[in-house]
Protein backbone atom coordinates (compact mmCIF):
# COMPACT_ATOMS: atom_id res chain seq x y z
CA UNK A 1 0.00 0.00 0.00
CA UNK A 2 3.01 2.29 0.31
CA UNK A 3 4.98 1.47 -2.79
CA UNK A 4 4.38 2.89 -6.25
CA UNK A 5 2.59 2.62 -8.62
CA UNK A 6 -0.45 2.23 -6.36
CA UNK A 7 0.54 4.04 -3.16
CA UNK A 8 -3.06 4.27 -1.96
CA UNK A 9 -2.05 4.95 1.62
CA UNK A 10 0.29 7.73 0.53
CA UNK A 11 -2.49 9.47 -1.37
CA UNK A 12 -4.89 9.20 1.58
CA UNK A 13 -2.32 10.60 4.00
CA UNK A 14 -1.51 13.43 1.60
CA UNK A 15 -5.16 14.32 1.18
CA UNK A 16 -6.06 14.21 4.87
CA UNK A 17 -2.99 16.10 6.07
CA UNK A 18 -3.00 18.47 3.07
CA UNK A 19 0.74 18.29 2.62
CA UNK A 20 2.97 17.70 -0.39
CA UNK A 21 3.68 14.17 -1.56
CA UNK A 22 7.41 14.81 -1.04
CA UNK A 23 6.84 15.31 2.68
CA UNK A 24 4.78 12.14 2.92
CA UNK A 25 7.43 10.08 1.16
CA UNK A 26 10.18 11.41 3.44
CA UNK A 27 8.09 10.42 6.47
CA UNK A 28 7.38 6.94 5.15
CA UNK A 29 10.91 6.23 3.91
CA UNK A 30 12.20 4.67 7.18
CA UNK A 31 9.29 2.22 7.20
CA UNK A 32 9.84 1.36 3.55
CA UNK A 33 13.52 0.77 4.23
CA UNK A 34 12.54 -1.56 7.08
CA UNK A 35 10.31 -3.53 4.75
CA UNK A 36 13.13 -3.95 2.26
CA UNK A 37 15.51 -5.10 5.00
CA UNK A 38 13.01 -7.79 6.08
CA UNK A 39 11.98 -8.96 2.61
CA UNK A 40 15.43 -9.01 0.95
CA UNK A 41 16.76 -12.01 2.95
CA UNK A 42 13.50 -13.88 2.37
CA UNK A 43 13.91 -13.43 -1.37
CA UNK A 44 17.62 -14.27 -1.25
CA UNK A 45 17.09 -17.45 0.82
CA UNK A 46 13.72 -18.96 -0.13
CA UNK A 47 14.54 -22.21 1.65
CA UNK A 48 14.13 -20.38 4.97
CA UNK A 49 10.58 -19.48 3.99
CA UNK A 50 9.67 -22.91 2.67
CA UNK A 51 11.19 -24.95 5.55
CA UNK A 52 8.13 -24.73 7.85
CA UNK A 53 5.93 -25.88 4.98
CA UNK A 54 8.06 -29.00 4.59
CA UNK A 55 7.70 -29.76 8.32
CA UNK A 56 3.93 -30.04 7.96
CA UNK A 57 3.97 -32.37 4.98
Amino acid sequence: MLTPPVGTTLNVIRGVARIKMDEVIVGVLPFLLGEVIVVAPLVAFPSRVLAPLKWFF
